[in-house]
């Protein structure tokens, strides 16, 4: 006997492709449980800013008479992808996780990478929260309210892309695309037990609406496997004329080799890593070198370079809204508001410093990459702390961090390859020593985004970090 509709929601999109072509199961089938879900249990998690029903029927019934035909028009055709409400979908609003954008009406046509999903026949449904314009690597926002994690119920679903982390997490379909500009995408993947990749910069073409921190912004997929993940950037990964930055040249043939690893713990002083994720990395770099990897331990201070990089971070956030009148900026959290006024009022000199010790910290992780392929770090020091904490309550730099709301503190391994536009993926790594879930970050060079993914894919298949817990 077929198993219902719903238990496929927790499949992945590999295997669902699978189940269409079977005819195990059709896109109707599964839109339709999956929409019924939501109707029962959304209040519980407050993933989603908006779900379009009528316009998720349509694409399913669209893609089941295609997969009826035989003529299904690529590996996403049927598959349920929602979309961070910081990317424009035809016909919905864009609201930004925000107050201020209340009057926002439906977007005139989709972004790009919206575009290219459309164009593959996946099912777009709904628009996921996110933090206040993407501000805080945190689950809450002024205009949603708090997103629940459900990995790790009571405490943060990471951020800014929440909604996305948090429904993929809670099995209410495979995929979900997010954004990164300091570990959007790496962080919620982190403390959700999920895989999500910040690919090299372009690789996903972004729309031609340029935010203050476009040149370190990413879009990128969350899902519950590497496969997934992989499937979805052979889908948006394209180029596309509104991006020139997406215009590189993609074919690289490189003869196959074993990878050169680094790998990397502790970043600097106070960066709070929990003793259990420490081992984990600790083992995995182990069981690499025992089974031939060159694996060699890398030593770079990124908790001196995340003060600079918050500085940057405010001055950008101050660029956002500086044309923005009283009313409108009282529109915004006043947590934002703060830092906006923070961020004006840094100095020349104070953001003239700051630039060149970045630029002398992306120009040390360069020098390294000239000699390895892939470096490994954990994705967040601990796992999920309380929503609106930023960080653990025995954290060295609790308050510092609270008072400013820096994340990039609480969470250093991230944003430095928003900076050399990098790709990195999050996969899950361990638990820490309070039982709460943490990733494993893999970083590539540029534009070698499929080193990282057969890396993690390895990892994955073989089930080798959970054989180096155990070994």
């Amino acid at each position: 006997m077929p198993a219902p509709a719903h238990a496929w929601l927790s499949k992945s999109a590999v295997e669902l492709h699978e189940a269409y072509r079977s005819r195990t199961l059709s896109p109707l089938e599964l839109a339709t449980a999956l929409l019924e879900a939501l109707d029962d249990d959304a209040r519980e998690l407050n993933a989603f800013c908006l779900i379009d029903r009528e316009a998720a029927m349509r694409a399913a019934e669209a893609s089941a008479r295609r997969w009826r035909s035989g003529s299904p028009i690529g590996p996403l055709d049927g598959i349920p992808v929602s979309i961070k409400d910081m990317v424009d979908v035809a016909g919905w609003p864009t609201r930004r996780g925000s107050r201020l954008t209340a009057g926002a009406g439906p977007a005139a046509a989709d972004a790009p990478s919206v575009a290219l999903l459309r164009q593959a026949g996946a099912v777009l449904f709904g628009k996921t929260t996110t933090s206040e314009f993407g501000w805080l690597a945190d689950s809450d926002s002024a205009h949603t309210g708090v997103t629940h994690n459900p990995a790790a119920p009571g405490r943060s679903a990471g951020g800014s892309s929440m909604g996305a982390a948090a429904h993929v997490a809670r099995g209410w379909g495979p995929l979900a695309v997010g954004s990164d500009a300091g570990g959007s995408v790496r962080i919620p993947a982190s403390y959700c037990g999920l895989v999500g990749i910040k690919p090299s910069f372009g690789a996903i073409p972004s729309g031609p609406k340029l935010s203050a921190f476009a040149d370190f912004a990413h879009l990128g997929p969350i899902a519950r496997s590497v496969a997934d993940c992989r499937l979805a950037l052979q889908v948006m990964g394209r180029p596309h004329p509104l991006d020139p930055h997406s215009l590189y040249s993609r074919a690289q043939e490189l003869p196959p080799r074993r990878p050169a690893i680094a790998y990397m713990t502790g970043v600097g002083a106070d960066t709070a890593l929990d003793p259990a994720v420490e081992a984990a990395v600790e083992a995995l770099a182990e069981r690499l070198a025992r089974k031939g990897h060159t694996v060699t331990r890398l030593h770079m201070d990124w908790m001196a370079l995340a003060e600079d990089s918050w500085a940057l971070w405010l001055n950008r956030l101050y660029e956002s809204f500086v044309d923005a009148t009283p009313a409108q900026r009282a529109e915004l959290d006043p947590r934002l508001q703060q830092a906006c006024e923070d961020g004006g009022a840094l100095s020349n000199e104070r953001l003239a410093r700051a630039r060149v010790r970045l630029r002398d910290a992306a120009t040390e992780i360069a020098v390294a990459f000239a000699d390895i392929d892939l470096l490994l770090t954990p994705a967040s020091p601990a796992g999920p702390p309380a929503v609106g904490a930023f960080c653990a309550d025995d954290h060295p730099l609790r308050d510092r961090i609270r008072q400013a709301c820096n994340w990039h503190l609480a969470n250093p391994y991230t944003f430095p390859f928003n900076l050399t536009q990098q790709p990195a993926l999050c996969m899950p790594l361990t638990a820490d020593t309070h039982g709460l879930p943490v990733g494993l970050q893999i970083v590539g060079r540029k534009y070698r985004d499929d080193d990282v993914l057969d890396f993690a894919q390895m990892l994955e298949s073989t089930r080798f970090i959970q054989e180096s817990d155990h070994a």
